[in-house]
């Protein structure tokens, strides 16, 4: 039994629809699995054609609120209160498909680059990027809703950045297909702006360092000694 997706003024039928989930226990479920849309797809093979001196990012696994770490889909039924799907769920990991999928934006934006899993980079990454997500769900008055913060760091560990993240989005239409999407949406524009952050830092970082040799420059002394 799925619940639907509602405007505001229709939030106390959505609240009915949450109690009545009790009365479909002794009725035959039909279950409904989702992925987010780009998440198994076959990710293009990291790093082709690239040379070996490209820059490297590692991806962390997507740390999730343990509210959000189940099968279910969830909802949020009112300011306080959230509900997780007992028949719309996710057919994989949500942590996995979220990890994959900010994989490939960060591919998609940062071309030159090679994007790996953490583990796959080791000690090789010039950037990591560690990602906790403390909201990601439908909402009562017909919003998708993600946040968290992200961690951009230094191949010897350092922060470079800390970003907080807070997205509203509205469905387009009722239901759990709909709702996937659009997390899809917010998730996707989330790894836009990280790729945006890391290519910021390392403009930073290439700016520092022509700064540093000038002034080294103009400390040597000239002539013969």
């Amino acid at each position: 039994m799925m619940m639907p997706f509602l405007n505001a003024s229709l939030r106390s039928a959505a609240l009915v629809a949450v109690a009545a989930l009790a009365g479909c226990a002794g009725q035959a479920t039909e279950f409904h699995r989702y992925t987010l849309p780009v998440a198994d797809q076959k990710p293009a093979e990291p790093g082709v054609s690239l040379p070996e001196s490209a820059p490297t990012v590692a991806v962390s696994s997507v740390r999730l609120a343990d509210y959000l770490d189940g099968q279910g889909v969830v909802y949020q039924t009112s300011d306080i209160e959230v509900n997780e799907a007992q028949a719309n769920l996710w057919a994989d990991s949500l942590s996995a498909q979220l990890t994959r999928s900010l994989q490939r934006t960060l591919r998609d934006q940062l071309n030159d680059h090679r994007v790996l899993g953490e583990t796959l980079a080791g000690d090789r990454a010039d950037t990591g990027v560690r990602v906790t997500l403390s909201q990601f769900q439908g909402r009562y008055d017909g919003m998708a809703v993600l946040a968290g913060q992200y961690q951009l760091r230094d191949a010897g560990g350092n922060l470079l950045a800390q970003q907080h993240f807070d997205i509203e989005r509205a469905l387009e239409d009722d239901g759990y297909p709909a709702l996937v999407r659009t997390l899809s949406q917010g998730w996707e524009s989330v790894g836009e702006q990280i790729a945006a952050e890391i290519a910021r830092q390392e403009q930073l970082a290439m700016t520092a360092d022509a700064t540093s040799h000038r002034s080294q420059a103009r400390a040597t002394p000239t002539g013969s000694p």
